[in-house]
């Protein structure tokens, strides 16, 4: 009961950090995966870590179809490849639609470029495409090495490193405008903060988007979740508001904050999008179906 009463006061205190190592004082460090779009929410896990307990990236990226690399540095997002478990090949960004692109070599990649991760593994897998996009951030060098070198020099193969971009699949692109979660995200994070200035007290629970392609011109559609902020309520005259304001300002913030999108709306008829409100616990429920 003394444990259970402890959890319940550390947890009434909201504007605290640390709340991690408050209830576990001996843990040691946070992992988990704080790279690619998952970095929007570094900031937040940050928060119950407090300034005591390091938060690291996940130290493997693996998958069901297998083990592909371990963590670089617990200061990056980088990964080392693993060619001993898999045989990668890699799709340029730019040739991903296509049925059957040209694949390179892992000594043909270059920092500063993105590709799909294709694998071929000894348990049946060949060539599959993974679906994952990466970043080639940079390749070994010896300066990277912490550990005492030999005296005499050793060859260090080129080993790239690399850092998750993107799934394909979750970006929002009709016409190469390549809109991401992060981007949606703050628009409607800083659509919000201008109702709070309005006076209405509102935060947001979650949202999901998708690109409709079945209508012309073609254009975004987010379902996005309110929740009252603090224990205030919406009244029904704030909420109408709400519901006939939303799609403006969102597609606003999603302009200033992605130039590109401007372009595409004007320039290719990129139509303004939807923005439509579900009731309270719609995710949670459908979570729960699932």
């Amino acid at each position: 009961m003394e444990r259970a009463q402890h959890i319940r006061n550390e947890c009434l205190k909201k504007n605290v950090p640390g709340l991690l190592h408050r209830l576990w004082p001996t843990l040691l460090y946070v992992s988990t995966a704080i790279g690619s779009t998952f970095h929007m929410y570094k900031a937040d896990i940050q928060f119950y870590c407090g300034e005591r307990l390091p938060l690291i990236n996940s130290p493997a990226y693996g998958a069901s179809e297998g083990f592909f690399g371990v963590i670089a540095s617990i200061h990056t997002d980088e990964y080392f490849l693993l060619p001993t478990h898999a045989f990668f090949e890699f799709i340029k960004e730019e040739d991903i639609q296509q049925t059957q692109p040209k694949t390179l070599l892992i000594s043909e990649i270059e920092p500063g470029h993105r590709y799909e991760l294709v694998c071929t593994t000894d348990v049946g897998l060949v060539r599959y495409r993974m679906g994952d996009v990466i970043n080639c951030t940079r390749f070994l060098c010896r300066a990277d090495d912490l550990v005492a070198l030999p005296e005499e020099p050793v060859e260090i193969p080129r080993v790239p490193l690399i850092s998750l971009a993107y799934r394909v699949g979750t970006l929002l692109d009709i016409f190469g405008e390549k809109t991401n979660e992060q981007h949606v995200m703050n628009a409607i994070q800083q659509t919000i903060r201008q109702w709070r200035e309005q006076g209405i007290p509102v935060d947001f629970c979650e949202f999901a988007s998708y690109p409709r392609l079945d209508v012309f011109p073609a254009k975004y559609v987010i379902f996005l979740e309110l929740i009252s902020d603090q224990g205030h309520k919406i009244d029904t005259q704030q909420f109408q508001v709400l519901k006939n304001t939303v799609d403006a300002e969102v597609e606003e913030q999603l302009c200033k904050l992605t130039i590109s999108q401007l372009n595409y709306i004007s320039l290719y008829d990129l139509s303004s999008g939807s923005l439509l409100l579900v009731y309270v616990n719609s995710f949670y429920f459908i979570l729960y179906l699932l």
